[in-house]
């Protein structure tokens, strides 16, 4: 008997040796990947649990159930035996995540404080053509077409927001747009508007609530982007796109590209800790259910939206483009246009205003990107000039004499 527990305790001294060894070899490896972010080292044992079941049973888990109205809304727990995560609405609030993250559970969720604040009014401007905004049908002012969102901007910048700003207590106004394709397609002027609108709009009881899929600069302006001041931010595709929303912050632990269970959300507010939660879960059909207090839209700010003319329309050109354009500068010919320069003079020969490069790309039926060239490539030929609110044909005097003289 002596012989044996002599023989398990060298055993066990050479394993344990064996560990402390191996654990001294890893520490070092341990603690580069906590500095660079690695998310899974924030995960209590109960979230790796979690992580395991399917994403119809975290659902069941972590379905959103009404609570009285608070000053914070409720978008997050950290477990089944965790507490909740707890955010102010009147912010601006980005959701990223990729298709079947539970971005647009998100946003139901905020929207269904609004539905139920007797203060707050919601707009849900819908660019999956109706099928987003069909839930707010009753609760909501819903846009879904492109010339109704740009004159609601301008009614915005040019009516609302200077009646707001007359106000010492404005009642809350929250914007959700749930798909990027709204910023692709927003003329230039809808753009400027919608950027004026995140700049001024929080002290002035106006909320951008914004789902998004791609973070990437081209897809959401810097200049937008940098003024959320919340951040939800679901699983996301890679690396770059996790550096594109929280940029230097991945390296203190804010990694959703690392994300893996269903549900998992990383919620970024100002002074708050990379922790892993589970976002809340609100079905589409409760949403519809949901009672509605107050009304659609405010009294105080309704008023027929600032009139603009819409791209419909504009006389259509694409079908009656002649093969060649007019001369514009002497020396130079329609022969030396292609045919796309030609149709893009068209264009802006028959326009009543400048158009920038989102309007012409949906006048001809092409990407913005090839618009952009197509601009450039006429206005290095003399053939066009920039203006204000894009670009526009010059006038005769000013073909013929650009100087002055």
């Amino acid at each position: 008997m002596t012989l044996v527990g002599v023989g398990l305790a060298v055993a066990l001294f050479f394993y344990l040796r064996h560990r402390w060894r191996a654990w001294q070899i890893t520490r070092r490896e341990r603690v580069k990947l906590r500095a660079l972010g690695e998310a899974r080292v924030h995960r209590p044992v109960s979230q790796r649990i979690l992580s395991a079941l399917p994403g119809s049973a975290i659902r069941r888990l972590f379905r959103w159930r009404p609570e009285r109205i608070r000053p914070t809304v409720r978008v997050a727990r950290r477990g089944l035996l965790g507490g909740s995560i707890r955010i102010r609405p009147d912010q601006h609030i980005l959701a990223v995540g990729m298709t079947g993250s539970g971005k647009s559970s998100t946003l139901r969720v905020l929207a269904s404080y609004a539905i139920r604040h007797p203060r707050w009014t919601l707009e849900v401007w819908d660019g999956k053509w109706g099928v987003a905004g069909r839930l707010y049908r009753g609760k909501a002012r819903v846009l879904t077409d492109l010339d109704e969102i740009e004159a609601r901007l301008a009614d915005l910048v040019h009516r609302e927001l200077p009646l707001r700003a007359q106000e010492l207590d404005p009642a809350h106004l929250a914007l959700v747009l749930d798909e990027t394709r709204l910023i692709r397609q927003l003329s230039e002027a809808g753009l400027r508007r919608l950027i004026t609108v995140v700049e001024t709009g929080r002290e002035l009881g106006v909320h951008v609530w914004f789902g998004l899929q791609d973070p990437k600069a081209e897809v959401l302006p810097t200049a937008i982007r940098d003024q959320f001041s919340c951040k939800l931010a679901h699983r996301v595709q890679t690396a770059e796109a996790a550096h594109v929303v929280f940029k230097d912050a991945v390296a203190a632990g804010w990694a959703p590209h690392l994300l893996s269970g269903p549900g998992q959300v990383l919620v970024w507010e100002a002074l708050r800790r990379p922790r892993v939660a589970y976002a809340l879960w609100l079905a589409e059909r409760e949403l519809a259910a949901l009672p509605l207090v107050g009304p659609v839209v405010r009294p105080e700010f309704e008023a027929a939206p600032v009139a603009l003319v819409k791209a419909s329309d504009r006389p259509s050109v694409r079908a009656e483009i002649p093969a060649q354009a007019p001369a514009r500068t002497p020396g130079r010919t329609a022969d030396a246009l292609t045919d796309r320069q030609a149709q893009a003079l068209m264009v802006l020969d028959v326009a009543e205003g400048p158009m920038g490069a989102a309007d012409l790309a949906r006048e001809l039926g092409i990407e913005r990107n090839r618009a952009h060239e197509v601009l450039a490539q006429l206005r290095r030929r003399g053939l066009i000039a920039q203006a204000a609110d894009g670009f526009t044909i010059p006038n005769r005097e000013e073909r013929d004499h650009p100087h002055g003289a």
